[in-house]
This record gives C-alpha cells, structure tokens and sequence, in this order.
C-alpha cells in the first residue's frame, strides 16, 4: 500500500505534453535504478527513504502527460524531488488524500485546469517544498492510519 501523489500537465483546460528532457535531468541528478518494463523507477534519497516514481513514456516516444509517486516514507528530499520534477514538467499535484486538493506550483496554471476539475477541487498554490510538505504530511497521516486500521483488521479476522 503507498500514499499516491499524481502530476498532471494541464494546458487550455486538457492534459498537455510535459517537457520530457527538463524532468529527466531532475530525474538524473537523482539516485533511482530503472525504468522497469512499466516505466517505474524507484529513487533513494540520502535519509534513507524510497519512493517509486511511476513515469510511463518518459523514455519512450509514448505519450508522457504527467507521473506519480507511490510513498512509502516521508522526508524533506523526497518533498524537494517531487516539487522539482512538478516544476521541471508544469504539472499540477493531485495527491490521493482526503479533501483532494489541487497543489499549483504557480498561479498561472489555475488558468489551463479544466474548469470541471476547478469546481470539485480546491485549488491551493504551494511556492516550495517546504509549502508541498506541509499539505502532503496531513494527507500521509491519513493513509497511516487508514492502512495500520485494515492491516489491524485483516490481523484480526485472521486469527479469528
């Protein structure tokens, strides 16, 4: 099970392009292994957390409109990575997470969201990693708890 966090390129209010050669060198200067069959690489970050990055036909000639992050673990470098790669592609932050908000990383790109997705979502600016952090973190809490409530539940009925 992972917290996912999803990045969509958006322009004139559909899916858009993202700028394959500016989210490989984010995805270069990183420590990752891959891409897999599926487009999947995992990145190591110095403190020791890992996250799957989900970049199906950032290699290939395949469509490439936007990625996700499957997260496992939470820190500062993993929160950096992923608001560079949003910035180095323009693409809005759709994390899994109660309340599913829009994360812009620039108050531009509220103009190219489809205006079905501005109804629904709440659209907040985060201008950093830090900002991106500090939404991220409540969502992740949720998922724990969500996750430790099934695994205790699955537990349970096991040994039932």
């Amino acid at each position: 099970m992972s917290f996912d966090v999803f990045l969509q390129r958006f322009a004139d209010g559909g899916s858009a392009q993202v700028d394959r050669r500016r989210v490989r060198e984010v995805l270069g200067a990183a420590n990752y292994r891959g891409p897999d069959d599926f487009g999947f690489y995992v990145v190591a970050f110095p403190d020791g957390v890992e996250v799957e990055f989900s970049a199906g036909g950032l290699e290939s000639g395949k469509s490439f409109t936007g990625c996700a992050f499957h997260i496992r673990g939470f820190g500062d470098d993993l929160m950096t990575f992923v608001f560079d790669i949003a910035r180095a592609g323009d693409m809005v932050i759709i994390p899994a997470m109660e309340g599913s908000p829009l994360l812009l990383i620039s108050e531009r790109q509220k103009n190219n969201v489809p205006a079905d997705l501005q109804e629904r979502f709440q659209s907040i600016v985060v201008g950093s990693a830090g900002e991106l952090g500090a939404v991220l973190r409540g969502g992740l809490k949720g998922w724990s708890a969500y996750r430790d409530h099934v695994l205790r539940r699955s537990r349970a009925e096991s040994e039932a």
